[in-house]
């Protein structure tokens, strides 16, 4: 694989490399390289969670909905009873056509929820079987803790993390994992990618470098996917950035899957978006001359109200700028002050915000022009309102 030069008059990061120093081999902080975890250690991680898993491949017929252990709903399969999650509720729900995904949920969930609730719920799920073909076979992912964690049908096909990591150690060595999310069965989060797959040139003090931002679920909640992305070298900020060249890896994981197409088809995937990277650095350093001349509150909301961020989520960005960013009257501080925001939010809500602030990246003089356009549009009393206390 050929190393990436990106080429910039910018100093950014000097303060960085000065005052904290660059990891070892790596275009970010010493601090921040000490949050981020090696490929063994996801691995570690990922494999111990394999161990205490077991999918079953059972026709309807096998599976009984009960009143379990303490009063609680279960589905009993070969002799052992399982609770399901709210998740894997929710997939047996769609799968056996409820009226409504939410009526056992909401049944089980009740804070004095009690033996007789569970057992309405059992009637209720064995109502929606009845009319439905025992012989088909559904696959479910329980665990040794007792907990059923999927429910989807014999056409759904996972593909495994501890395969896709492989894949990604392969092909991208020495790689940090940063900011990495998820569950047992669900990972996601960042490839920090080292030096020596992208050349910083004489730039080496650049406060942006690149990334991959990957993702996987074994259950159903999202696709395997990969994006090129930017990092800040103090890490506080993540930026998917939306530009991509040739066919983006996001494969539902249904009907027979060829490891080996699929392997080829990442690898083919890296290798046409790593060249994106320092595109990406250099267009969003260059945000920094799409000045604010108005009110920078207004225009973040403006933000704010046109990507439909909620009171919570336009609060964050509004404080993440006032706290950090206020320097930069600009498109490169607004975006910075969405990534940060994203930090602080759940895992779902760390993505969108990564991806928003991608989105911005992207911007043009006229998309600039028409946001500036539209804040001045916004009256004093929206503005209020979108940055208000949540609740």
């Amino acid at each position: 694989m050929s190393t990436l030069e990106i080429k910039s008059d910018k100093s950014e990061g000097a303060f960085v490399k000065a005052q904290q120093g660059f990891a070892d081999g790596f275009h970010v902080s010493k601090i921040w390289a000490k949050k981020c975890q090696s490929f063994d250690q996801v691995m570690e991680t990922v494999q111990r969670s394999a161990e205490e898993r077991e999918d079953l491949l059972v026709p309807l017929s096998d599976i009984e909905p009960v009143v379990g252990e303490g009063g609680k709903f279960a589905f009993e399969i070969a002799g052992k009873q399982y609770k399901p999650t709210e998740w894997a509720l929710g997939q047996f729900s769609g799968r056996l056509k409820l009226p409504s995904s939410t009526v056992i949920r909401e049944l089980l969930n009740q804070d004095d929820s009690d033996w007789e609730d569970s057992d309405v719920a059992v009637r209720i799920a064995k109502n929606a079987m009845r009319r439905a073909d025992k012989d088909k076979k559904y696959r479910v992912r329980a665990y040794s803790d007792g907990t059923l964690r999927a429910f989807v049908t014999d056409r759904y096909a996972p593909i495994d993390n501890r395969w896709y990591l492989e894949t990604m150690n392969e092909h991208l060595p020495g790689s940090m994992y940063s900011h990495w999310r998820g569950d047992d069965d669900t990972i996601y989060g960042n490839l920090l990618l080292p030096d020596s797959i992208i050349d910083y040139g004489q730039s080496d003090d650049s406060d942006y470098g690149g990334m991959l931002s990957v993702g996987n679920c074994e259950i159903g909640k999202r696709r395997i996917s990969q994006k090129p992305s930017l990092f800040r070298s103090i890490c506080m900020n993540g930026c998917i950035w939306g530009k991509t060249e040739g066919e983006m890896i996001d494969r539902r994981h249904i009907g027979k899957i060829d490891l080996v197409d699929l392997k080829k088809r990442i690898v083919d995937n890296i290798e046409k978006q790593l060249p994106l990277i320092p595109i990406g650095v250099r267009k969003f350093l260059s945000l920094q001359t799409f000045k604010v001349e108005g009110s920078m509150k207004q225009i973040l909301g403006a933000v704010c109200i046109r990507n439909k961020l909620d009171k919570t989520e336009s609060r964050e960005v509004l404080t993440q700028f006032a706290t950090f960013e206020k320097d930069d009257r600009n498109l490169f501080g607004i975006v910075n002050s969405i990534t940060r925001a994203g930090q602080n939010l759940s895992n779902e809500g760390w993505v969108k915000f990564d991806e928003l602030g991608g989105q911005l990246t992207s911007y043009t003089e006229s998309d600039w022009d028409r946001l500036n356009a539209y804040s001045k549009t916004i009256t004093s009393e929206q503005i209020d309102e979108v940055f208000a206390t949540a609740g």
